[in-house]
């Protein structure tokens, strides 16, 4: 039985992909956050093959890796057919009997890089030169038909699980305020969707990662009914108060748009 918390992974995989070095290190961070947030959620009796929708900066900071190295080695793994991507989501090739190695010349120049990452976006796949050295044609271990073709993940039901994620982790207190803050926004005629309790949930993480410090912080916002939430600040009740006597938030304008697109 797989413990809670916890990503599965085949064993096959395991011997014949990463014990056998067939991904470099920055390959492997790379592969192993999109393993992460792929297979690392339980699609009720079934694997998750792709990621939810992610950006190249997302995954950067993610395995903090500077953004330009982790372009130039994630448009090249993309090309090799080591990573497929789809409408911005991510999957693991894991057969790795499709990957192809680019010329050392190609990995070395980014600008033929992207053009072969841009035209194998438009066409959905590349014509790459006859002399490429093409990893040797072994018969799949894994005896797992191709990925590929298979239908995306209801972004939804993706938004739903990173939420879930993130809430069991939490304790009891903060839960109940989480469900306070929700609850105050349907009062308010502010119901939040889904995809703002996400955002909303890693602005929290962003102000703060302890997490009596986070449930003040909702408490401040249920308190001052906020749409959204802010660092917390001295004042009576929990009220900002700026140098001039204002009670404008610091930052509300630079965090206008939040509460419009929550």
């Amino acid at each position: 039985m797989i413990p809670d918390k916890s990503t599965p992974i085949k064993n096959e995989i395991l011997i014949n992909i990463f014990a056998k070095g067939l991904l470099n290190k920055d390959e492997m961070r790379i592969i192993f956050y999109i393993i992460r947030w792929s297979w690392g959620f339980d699609g009720v009796s079934r694997r998750q093959d792709w990621t939810k929708e992610l950006t190249k900066r997302q995954i950067a900071n993610g395995i903090e890796m500077h953004e330009s190295h982790f372009n130039r080695n994630i448009n090249r793994m993309i090309i090799e057919k080591k990573i497929i991507i789809k409408d911005g989501c991510y999957q693991f090739n894991e057969h790795y009997e499709e990957w192809e190695n680019l010329p050392k010349s190609q990995v070395l120049d980014d600008n033929k890089l992207t053009k072969l990452v841009n035209k194998t976006y438009q066409n959905g796949k590349v014509n790459l030169p006859k002399s490429q050295v093409i990893l040797t044609k072994k018969v799949s271990s894994t005896g797992l038909k191709p990925l590929q073709n298979k239908p995306l993940p209801d972004r939804k039901e993706t938004i739903k699980e990173t939420i879930k994620e993130i809430l069991k982790e939490k304790g009891d207190i903060f839960l109940n305020t989480w469900k306070d803050f929700i609850d105050m926004r349907k009062e308010i005629n502010k119901k939040i969707s889904k995809v703002g309790q996400s955002r909303m949930l890693n602005r929290l993480n962003d102000l703060s990662n302890n997490e009596n410090i986070q449930i003040e912080i909702l408490n401040q916002s249920i308190m001052n009914s906020w749409t959204t939430v802010w660092p917390l600040k001295g004042g009576i009740n929990g009220q900002f108060t700026g140098t001039n006597g204002s009670s404008k938030k610091p930052g509300e304008d630079k965090y206008k748009h939040l509460e419009e697109t929550y």
